[in-house]
C-alpha cells in the first residue's frame, strides 16, 4: 500500500507539472501528450486528483501519519506546479525532495522511517542535477515563465551547481551506504553502469547537448538496482 501511495503521488504530481507546462512544452517539448492535443487537459486533470485520492487513501490505510504526510506532500505539489516552479533553483530543491521521498514510505511501511535516509540523501542530490540539467535543456523555451538557474546566473553556474550536487551524492553514498553492504567491492561493481550513465549525464550537460536528463534518470535507475545487488 504505501509503494502505490508512493506510484499515485508520482502520477499526480507529473500530471499536475505538465499541466502547468503546457505552454512552455509547446515549445519545448510539442510531442509531449498535452502540448500535442493528444490528451484533453480535463483528462489529465481528473488522471491527477483520482492519483491524489487514491494516494491519501492507502497512504492512510498504512497509518494514520503516513495519510497525513501524504496530505501534505500533496499541498508542496499543488503550490510547486503553479508557484514554486517559477522560483527556479527553489522549486528544484523541493522537487528534488519530493521526489525522494519514496524512500521514507517504502522504509516506514518496513516499519522504520530512518533507514530510508540514507538513500533520501543520495536521491536528492541527484534528482537536483537531473532538474538542473532540464533548465539547461529548456532554458530557451523557460526564458519568458520561469526565473530558472540557467536563465539568471548563466550557464557556468548552472553547470557547476550540477558538479556539486554529484559530489554530494558521492558523499553520501560513501558516508551512508558503504558501511551498511556486505561488500563494498560488490556495491561498486554493481554501481559501475549507474557510474557510466552518469557520466554520459554529465558529459551532456557540460558540453551544452540535449537528453542528459533522460541519462540521469537511467543511471538513479541502474544505482536502485545496484543497491539490491549489494544488500542481497
Amino acid at each position: 500500500l504505501a509503494a502505490l501511495a508512493a506510484i499515485a503521488l508520482t502520477v499526480a504530481a507529473n500530471s499536475w507539472n505538465d499541466l502547468a507546462d503546457i505552454e512552455i512544452d509547446r515549445v519545448a517539448h510539442p510531442a509531449r501528450p498535452l502540448p500535442s492535443f493528444a490528451l484533453p487537459p480535463a483528462a489529465a486533470e481528473t488522471i491527477a486528483m483520482a492519483a491524489a485520492i487514491a494516494a491519501v487513501v492507502c497512504a492512510s490505510m498504512v497509518s494514520v501519519t503516513l495519510g497525513v504526510c501524504t496530505v501534505v506532500v500533496l499541498l508542496l505539489m499543488q503550490l510547486y506546479s503553479p508557484w514554486l516552479k517559477r522560483t527556479g533553483f527553489l522549486g528544484n530543491a523541493v522537487v528534488a525532495v519530493l521526489a525522494s521521498l519514496p524512500f521514507v514510505y517504502g522504509s516506514y511501511a518496513a516499519g522504520s522511517w530512518e533507514r530510508g535516509l540514507p538513500l533520501v540523501l543520495i536521491a536528492i542530490p541527484l534528482h537536483l542535477a537531473r532538474e538542473l540539467a532540464k533548465d539547461l535543456d529548456d532554458r530557451d523555451a523557460d526564458r519568458l515563465s520561469r526565473s530558472t538557474l540557467p536563465n539568471v546566473a548563466g550557464v557556468g553556474p548552472a553547470r557547476a551547481a550540477i558538479l556539486v550536487a554529484l559530489v554530494a551524492a558521492g558523499i553520501a553514498l560513501a558516508l551512508g551506504v558503504v558501511p551498511r553492504v556486505k561488500s563494498p567491492l560488490v556495491l561498486f561493481a554493481a554501481l559501475i553502469p549507474a557510474i557510466a550513465a552518469l557520466g554520459l549525464a554529465t558529459a551532456r550537460a557540460m558540453r551544452g547537448k540535449p537528453g542528459s536528463p533522460a541519462f540521469f534518470k537511467l543511471a538513479m535507475a541502474c544505482a536502485m538496482a545496484a543497491l539490491l545487488v549489494a544488500r542481497a
